[in-house]
């Protein structure tokens, strides 16, 4: 009896639940559908795979993507949807799997409301105008939705997903925001520490030090949404907390939206937008700080720009990281002599106990010796005769495996000429049914373990071919920067991954990261 993987998919639109954890109408209505078309067809249930708020374009689909490797592994005779569009709506994954992979793995696609048959060679076209006229709908309505958000910003309407940090949704118009008052009492705070000359380092310091909630923490105390983080003391306020709110037009009325766009409507990958192309509506809602403190705030931030900025960064800046809480370190003067110390420890201290320290001086010293060190241990000729340099065996290996490559490429092509020969041969009559059947599955197991066997030779060729590189791109890298005697921003990035730090003074640890 065959066995058959049931899929269903709903995309977030779906508003037919009681809870979020519940199974929507939507869903279950495709569950019974399908359970009876597969009860009639005499088939065995090997499983339901669920992907509810998921969209059809979607590719990280969890349950989607443990049905196509429960296929490869051949668990299931047949893949069972409501339509294609449940399977998916994007041309590639459609071809991919239903027209070229699953017959491959010998799984059939079958789906009961548009009759797509991946055993009926017949309807292959009508099942790619389908996957066509899917993709076209998504597109038209990424870009309907665009539209809307976009008429929604040049209104002033708040289209975010999150409120800001000071107001909350209003219960009557989501689109509106109204004043949180406990909240917008610590807004009010810091600009007030702002104005009266603290910097943001040190506001975040003393927002810490008395224990007052950052924007995630107070949110997540009064049950409010906001965006997950997932980093490390995501609970405590930092400079670019500090940072953000003091140039956040939203705390004088002011709604700043459309500062970042999908670079596709396939993709969550986001492109942020040259500031002339945001959207800007003044007056939106009430203000929580009055516009003659945040006009000085800014005026304040000016002023402190222009005397910090030297025009350029330390030398070891985004490299350096605190050994015993994984947070960065930031540099400090003291003395006339330039440290640097653990972020994390400067503003809470009860978030990394020891806390990482080092003098520039002793920093830019050892890593040069190390890189010195690289180089004697690189260029050392017995070491560099098995390591960097390109021996001839290496590239036979290659070539031979080129060979069978080819070799075996020109097999799986007859194959499939015998598959295709086998088929015809079926329609007119030279072999039975059963014979076909029987020289078909031989065929199409030979060809897997050809194919199979091809992928190892490229991936060989591959590992081989980036070893080559590798070892070229070390030996560049250490000889174009051995003689180094001052270091530089490119020696470090050129060179360096980062660098931590830990240890005590009297035992200082310093492991190098390098690029290669």
């Amino acid at each position: 009896m065959p066995k058959a993987a049931v899929y269903v998919r709903l995309s977030r639109e779906d508003r037919h639940k009681q809870s979020e954890s519940d199974d929507s109408e939507s869903i279950i209505n495709q569950q019974l559908m399908l359970l009876d078309f597969l009860k009639k067809m005499g088939w065995a249930l090997y499983k339901v795979y669920n992907d509810e708020d998921f969209s059809g374009s979607d590719r990280e689909r969890p349950a989607f993507n443990q049905m196509i490797r429960d296929a490869e592994a051949k668990l299931f005779d047949i893949v069972l949807c409501k339509t294609q569009s449940r399977f998916a709506r994007d041309i590639e994954l459609i071809e991919k799997y239903i027209n070229t992979l699953f017959p491959i793995w010998g799984i059939r696609f079958l789906s009961v409301v548009d009759n797509a048959d991946s055993a009926n060679k017949d309807n292959r076209k009508s099942r790619q105008i389908n996957s066509m006229v899917d993709q076209w709908y998504l597109e038209d309505l990424s870009e309907n939705v665009r539209a809307t958000l976009a008429t929604k910003r040049k209104q002033g309407l708040w289209v975010g997903a999150f409120a800001p940090f000071g107001y909350m949704k209003d219960p009557n118009n989501k689109n509106h925001l109204i004043v949180d008052k406990e909240a917008a009492e610590i807004v009010r705070y810091v600009f007030d520490l702002y104005v009266k000359g603290l910097g943001f380092s040190s506001i975040a310091q003393r927002l810490n030090a008395e224990k007052i909630p950052n924007p995630a923490t107070y949110k997540k105390l009064h049950n409010m949404p906001f965006q997950n983080s997932n980093k490390a003391c995501s609970d405590i306020w930092h400079t670019y907390s500090v940072s953000r709110m003091i140039s956040d037009q939203v705390y004088i009325g002011n709604t700043v939206q459309g500062k970042t766009e999908n670079m596709t409507y396939k993709s969550t990958k986001k492109r942020r937008k040259p500031i002339d192309e945001w959207c800007v509506v003044e007056g939106t809602h009430d203000a929580v700080v009055d516009k003659s403190v945040w006009d000085l705030a800014q005026e304040s931030r000016k002023a402190r720009l222009r005397s910090n900025k030297k025009g350029k960064h330390s030398i070891f800046a985004g490299k350096l990281y605190c050994q015993n809480c994984g947070g960065s370190m930031r540099s400090f003067i003291t003395g006339g002599k330039k440290y640097f110390r653990c972020h994390t420890r400067f503003f809470a201290k009860e978030k990394c106990s020891a806390g990482a320290c080092v003098s520039q001086k002793v920093l830019t010293d050892y890593v040069i010796s190390e890189i010195r060190t690289m180089y004697d241990k690189y260029l050392d000729v017995d070491i560099a005769s098995k390591n960097v340099v390109l021996n001839d065996s290496t590239q036979d290996k290659i070539a031979m495996l080129r060979s069978k490559l080819s070799a075996i490429e020109s097999e799986i092509e007859k194959q499939d000429k015998r598959i295709d020969a086998m088929y015809y041969d079926k329609l007119d009559g030279v072999i039975t049914t059963e014979e076909y059947a029987k020289r078909n599955y031989e065929c199409i197991r030979a060809k897997e373990q050809s194919s199979k066997l091809a992928q190892e030779y490229i991936e060989k060729i591959a590992q081989l071919e980036t070893k080559q590189d590798d070892n070229k791109r070390v030996l560049e890298l250490i000889e174009k920067h051995r003689k180094v005697e001052v270091l530089d921003r490119l020696t470090i990035n050129t060179l360096i991954k980062h660098i931590e730090i830990g240890g005590t003074k009297n035992n200082r640890i310093i492991n190098i990261h390098w690029n290669f």
